[in-house]
Formats: C-alpha cells, structure tokens, sequence
C-alpha cells in the first residue's frame, strides 16, 4: 500500500518550503508521524494538521531550521481538494453511523 495523497503532499510541501532533500522531509515527518501513533500510508488532512502545529516544529528546530514554525504552517495547510480526494468512499465516519442507524 503506498502512502497517502496527504502524506505525498506534505512531504513535498516540507521539501519544498525547508530547503530539506525528499529522504530528509520523508524521514522526518515519518518520524513525526511515528511519535504520533499515526501510518503514513492512512494519514488524513486533520491529522497532518495537529501533527505539523503541534510535533513537527521541534523536529524541525532540532534539525537546525529556524524558520520552522512558518514551515508548520506551510505543511498545516493542506488543500481540501488533496484532503478530502483521498478518503476510501465510505470511510468517512459521518458515513459510517449513517449506516449503522439505518434499518433496512
């Protein structure tokens, strides 16, 4: 299974606004991610969001980035059109006890 289209964004983001190489931003918000509990390969937009305001900055900062609380919020930004494309239909968990309530 290959990554979310939230976690491909991110990380481009990341590289791109760092000045970080694509193994680097990877790697670090792999590692966020990971302090987290969260899968890279199901992250959802909301989730990169808390994780990017409230983790990445000090990753960053121990990298040595000093600009990284504008990184964070670059990388908090996630676009709805990438947020909500990636969602398996049915996922989503007003969906879910929509159909749970539902008597047939």
């Amino acid at each position: 299974m290959a990554e979310s289209a939230v976690f491909e964004w991110a990380c481009a983001t990341l590289e791109r606004t760092s000045g970080m190489s694509r193994l680097q931003a990877r790697g670090s918000l792999r590692l966020v991610l990971g302090q987290a509990g969260l899968d890279p390969r199901s992250v959802r937009g909301s989730q990169m969001r808390v994780v990017a305001v409230r983790l990445l900055a000090k990753e960053l900062r121990a990298r040595g980035l000093e600009d990284a609380d504008a990184i964070c919020e670059e990388v908090a930004a996630c676009p709805p059109s990438i947020e909500h494309g990636d969602a398996a239909p049915g996922t989503d968990p007003e969906e879910i006890f929509k159909r749970l309530g539902r008597r047939e």
